[in-house]
């Protein structure tokens, strides 16, 4: 196996590891200069190991973003991103645009290695240093290493779960392994997928039983809590409840999903922002909103504003990922009386009333998600139409009419190198409601109350479309279809739609139909503008749903250990 390599023992004078200050990603040198079993005995470096940790966690921004390109919600500008060999079908055993199993792998080592020393470490110079009677700060340090060990059974957790939903199954491994020698992991089985989901669930619990629901003062921003540990069993249980997931022998029920997603709205910690502030969730102040879960801070930046402004602003560089005709028919259209809403539809180009008013009267999530000819964007007017300063032909500009608006601060001067904050989300509680839903209706069907408090599939979704400012589905309406078409808009641009296309295998359906574009004319003048627009197919894909839900084996690892490969690999 071909593993990055960790090395903490020996004679290391200067490693970089994370502090942990109240804002635990900053970087601190730590001098060492003693062997393994003695590394662990010191506080800093226990908690620091933990830290570093956190690093193996995937890369919002640069990975989880981009690979939305890969799906039917969005083209990415640069033909030759790596994630365009998904759409090719140009990707196997020996070349894969997300090759995450060494990161993955050597996660879960360092994770293995803490716990298999977090019994070493040493407090009694922080009780040794009480002069009074004030033995705040040993209480804190006991529980801090409680909850040290916590974090690093859920980050193994996290780690496994970012595994077994490409491959499905995989070893299933306890101990520290030395990757660097062959013989030390070349016999391991592969365990199964249900094995594995068991696994994970177990490392859930076991984390969570741990990290209490509301943790001390002291605890810092942007680990992770039992609200997020919950979260990640949501997911994992959704997704091994799913088709794909039961096809390879998983037990998992909608009911043990239904129940971990119920779990997590009992919490009663989350709530929904308003619809006006949904934007807010992905802007620089993200980290305060109710509604997040879990989180990873970038700092000031302006890398992905550079890469995804319009054409027309200097600074920008071209590579950017733009939203789909596909993603923008998917926005309803919302009619009202007044300011009540009294319906809402999908957008339907056969419909005039539609056509002639195309941007307007969708729901909330849209002008938050997408930027559209004629929106305001920087204080300037946006024009993708072709031969306008952000459309085509020029170069650089969006092959589908429109530009990324979530996540990207519209508000930046780069000619000057302004910057603004930047979180991943990883979790919300949006996702929450839609996991819930989703395995609700499966289970129950629309109504169906097994909590006994009212919170059925039908109330989990319209808690979501409320928000959003559409219509409420009615009973006796909803359907799974309008579930996955809620997930869909809700959360694109969050690292969801590849896998759950995947999870249902669905992906003849969505991953093979052409990806469309809008071609946008003006024939009135530039004081006076009057668009036309028309629907074109920008590009054929290439989904061989026989093979593509999961991902192949690295050609390396069955080489080495002899273990099957996926299945039409």
């Amino acid at each position: 196996m071909k593993f990055k390599q960790i090395i903490i023992a020996g004679v290391i004078l200067s490693i970089s590891l994370f502090s942990c200050t109240k804002n635990f990603m900053d970087e601190r040198n730590i001098e060492t200069d003693v062997n393994m079993t003695q590394l662990y005995t010191y506080y800093a470096f226990a908690q620091n190991a933990v830290t570093n940790l956190y690093s193996y966690l995937p890369d919002g921004f640069w990975t989880s973003l981009y690979m939305e390109g890969a799906t039917d919600n969005a083209e990415i500008t640069d033909g030759s991103n790596k994630y365009q060999q998904f759409n090719s079908g140009g990707w196997s055993q020996l070349t894969n645009p997300d090759d995450v199993w060494s990161n993955y792998f050597t996660g879960i080592r360092n994770a293995n290695l803490y716990l298999a020393n977090w019994t070493k470490v040493d407090i009694k110079y922080i009780q040794n240093g009480i002069t009074g009677t004030d033995s705040t700060a040993i209480y804190n340090a006991r529980l801090n290493v409680k909850y040290l060990r916590a974090q690093a059974i859920a980050l193994k957790a996290y780690f496994y779960f970012e595994l077994i939903k490409r491959y499905g199954g995989v070893p299933i491994i306890d101990i520290p392994l030395d990757y660097s020698q062959a013989s030390s992991w070349k016999n391991l089985k592969r365990n199964t997928l249900d094995e594995c989901v068991k696994y994970i669930s177990t490392l859930c619990d076991t984390a969570a039983a741990i990290i209490p629901v509301t943790p001390p003062s002291w605890y810092e921003a942007g680990r992770l809590t039992n609200g997020a540990i919950l979260s990640l069993k949501s997911r994992l249980l959704l997704y091994a409840a799913s088709p794909a997931y039961a096809h390879k022998g998983t037990t998992t029920t909608w009911a043990d999903a239904a129940k971990a997603g119920h779990d997590v709205i009992a919490l009663g910690k989350y709530s929904l922002v308003a619809g006006s502030s949904y934007g807010n969730l992905f802007g620089s102040s993200n980290t305060t909103q109710t509604e997040l879960i879990f989180y990873k801070r970038y700092g000031s930046i302006n890398t992905l504003e550079k890469a995804n402004y319009p054409i027309s602003f200097d600074a920008t560089n071209g590579n950017s990922l733009t939203p789909s005709q596909n993603l923008v028919d998917a926005f309803e259209v919302v009619t009202k009386s007044g300011s009540t809403v009294t319906g809402s539809a999908p957008f339907d180009w056969n419909n005039p009333a539609h056509v002639a008013s195309i941007y307007s009267n969708r729901d909330v999530r849209f002008a938050a998600t997408v930027a559209y000819n004629g929106m305001t964007f920087n204080s300037t007017t946006l024009q993708t139409f072709t031969g306008g300063t952000s459309g085509q032909p020029n170069t650089n500009a969006t092959k589908t009419g429109y530009y990324l608006k979530k996540y990207i601060n519209s508000g930046l001067d780069l000619t000057n190198n302004t910057s603004a904050n930047h979180s991943w989300v990883y979790f919300r509680y949006a996702e929450i409601l839609l996991n819930y839903a989703e395995a609700m209706f499966n289970a129950y069907g629309e109504s169906g109350n097994p909590f006994n408090d009212g919170k059925t599939a039908l109330w989990a979704i319209n808690q979501v479309r409320s928000r959003a400012g559409v219509y409420p589905v009615q009973t006796g309406q909803l359907t799974l279809a309008k579930i996955k078409s809620e997930r869909r808009v809700e959360l694109c641009f969050e690292d969801h739609r590849f896998w759950d296309v995947r999870r249902w295998e669905e992906g003849a359906t969505y991953f093979t139909q052409p990806i469309r574009r809008v071609e946008i004319t003006n024939t009135g003048t530039t004081a006076l503008p009057v668009y036309s627009y028309v629907v074109k197919t920008l590009e054929n894909r290439t989904y061989d749903n026989t093979k593509m839900d999961w991902y192949p084996i690295p050609q390396d690892e069955i080489s080495v250990t002899g273990w099957a490969q996926n299945t039409g690999w």
